[in-house]
């Protein structure tokens, strides 16, 4: 579907009649209408909007005047005085220019505004980018993603999708911006994921290009999620265990997953009560779980395994006490050295990271590091896809306005499990094939995301009103086999959460109870980690 669709605003006013007394509102007038801006919607097509400044208008008259010609057409009379767009279909010629003017229409207390105008000039189309839609957008339950081309583009274009469940979208609209041009000048695949988006509702996308205050819009695709998938849930037994106190729950599964052998276990704490925290550790070297438990002299209720490591450090960001440390560096787009072509392609990413600020109101987003190396935190992540969609280092801009938390102790990992219920992802493949993921952002390695990969999981979540989950299963042994990330998220959201993110899993994976495992260690002796998080006695 081939553009048809160009936005200026306008560089240049010109007033139909004297000023008003005090450059707005005269005596005896409604005020005058303002930020005139003229969008253009077609090849003969223009949509006027405007702010309104007065609360006592009965609508608006619309005006146009040919640029060589002094006579004003009146085109629009009586629009509604809560509307603030109207759209031209008729009378207007491609590659020529005119005045386009608001009006406010007084009332029997208050006169006429003066007539303010606008000057555009109706660029001929074959002088204009082209922004194609490339086929239909692909909709699963975690994102609809669209294949687009872009020709003709200025140095300085700017360009990605917009969306709307409620008419014709613009960049003023819910948007994104699209990931790097393909060096092949090849078709672009931006993914817009479900965190922007909600289930039953058709939603209206186009893509667009701005470039020196225009904007280029292809025409209009139409997609929805698919069906939202169901959480699981388990017959859990509550564990009674002296050493915590009434504020913290302990259970336990033992049954199938999918057929499969599971056993889990997961423990919630009540912050709100004031007798316990949630807390962070990450101390100078690696150690086993147990033993960074125990360093806490008795204070430690129940903690857990953390984020990943490598060469005995800590591979992200963490909080501890305000406190933070450690970056989200660019990754691979696969580890495997003989896949040649991702193993030398970098990807800049945003991870799932779960924290608590001051307060200890519990928090999930996605985290990235600027140019500088600051932490940044968004609503949204930055929507990579291997071999597909290659983005620039966040910012305070990209791939959203940040968001302004300010957590006390807070731990990366990944991906996002769930992120207001919904998870983000699925394993739905790209064409390319095998291991490239449509919805995996975080740029996860095989042996963590996969349909087939099933190991020992960690994951800690909040539920709506506050209470912090952290949970455990066993893995790659006859009495458990584990569970895969979308099954975790299910898992997670049985069990009430609204965000979960996972940690490290497989023989990182641990929940120690007063010094002691509650999971298996037989497959792999209690391993030493990086990272801990954790229920403790409030200071």
């Amino acid at each position: 579907m081939k553009t048809t669709f160009w936005a200026l605003v306008a560089l240049c006013a010109c007033a139909a009649c004297a000023d008003d007394d005090d450059g707005n509102r005269a005596s005896g007038r409604v005020a005058v209408p303002s930020d005139i801006r003229i969008e253009r919607v077609g090849a003969a097509s223009v949509r006027v909007s405007w702010q309104d400044n007065s609360t006592d208008e009965k609508g608006f008259d619309i005006w146009v005047r040919d640029a060589a010609d002094a006579t004003n057409r009146w085109i629009a009379g009586s629009v509604e005085a809560d509307q603030t767009r109207y759209t031209i279909s008729q009378g207007l010629e491609d590659g020529a220019g005119y005045f386009f003017g608001v009006q406010g229409k007084g009332t029997s207390e208050a006169g006429d505004s003066r007539v303010v105008y606008e000057f555009f000039t109706l660029t001929p189309s074959s002088e204009l980018p082209v922004v194609e839609i490339d086929g239909q957008p692909t909709a699963t339950a975690t994102c609809i993603a669209v294949t687009y081309r872009i020709d003709n583009a200025p140095s300085d274009a700017r360009y990605g999708l917009c969306w709307s469940a409620d008419g014709l979208p613009t960049t003023e609209d819910a948007m994104q911006y699209g990931p790097a041009l393909p060096e092949d000048g090849g078709a672009v695949l931006q993914v817009i994921p479900n965190a922007l988006l909600e289930y039953g509702r058709e939603y209206t996308v186009r893509a667009f290009l701005t470039s020196g205050g225009a904007t280029c819009y292809s025409s209009e695709t139409k997609a929805s999620l698919g069906e939202e998938p169901p959480a699981v849930t388990f017959d859990w037994t509550k564990l009674s265990h002296e050493s915590l106190p009434a504020e913290i729950g302990l259970y336990e599964t033992t049954g199938k997953l999918n057929g499969r052998n599971f056993h889990a276990w997961y423990a919630v704490a009540d912050l709100s009560k004031g007798t316990v925290e949630f807390r962070v550790s990450v101390p100078e070297g690696a150690a086993t779980i147990e033993e960074q438990s125990a360093a806490f002299g008795g204070d430690c209720y129940v903690m857990i395994n953390g984020g990943y490591f490598y060469n005995g450090r800590h591979t992200g960001i963490s909080v501890v006490d305000g406190e933070t440390a450690g970056t989200i560096p660019a990754v691979r787009g696969s580890l495997r050295t003989s896949d040649t072509e991702e193993y030398d392609t970098m990807y800049n990413v945003t991870r799932g990271l779960f924290g608590v600020d001051a307060s200890g109101t519990p928090g999930v987003c996605w985290a990235g590091t600027d140019a500088r190396g600051a932490a940044r935190y968004f609503d949204r992540p930055l929507p990579s896809v291997k071999g597909e969609a290659r983005y620039d280092v966040v910012s305070a801009e990209n791939p959203a306005p940040d968001i302004a938390w300010t957590p006390k102790y807070a731990l990366s990992a990944g991906p996002v499990l769930l992120k207001d219920g919904k998870c983000p992802f699925d394993f739905t493949e790209t064409p390319k094939g095998a291991d490239y993921y449509l919805s995996n952002y975080e740029i996860m390695p095989y042996d963590i995301f996969g349909v087939g990969v099933s190991p020992d999981r960690t994951a800690v979540g909040s539920t709506a009103d506050g209470r912090i989950v952290l949970f455990v299963c066993d893995g790659r042994i006859e009495s458990s086999r584990g569970a895969t990330l979308t099954e975790l998220a299910a898992i997670m959201k049985g069990l009430g959460c609204t965000d979960a993110v996972n940690f490290d899993g497989g023989g990182s994976t641990g929940m120690v109870i007063n010094g002691k495992h509650l999971n298996d260690t037989t497959a792999e002796a209690s391993r030493a980690v990086v990272s801990t998080a954790g229920f403790f006695k409030k200071r």
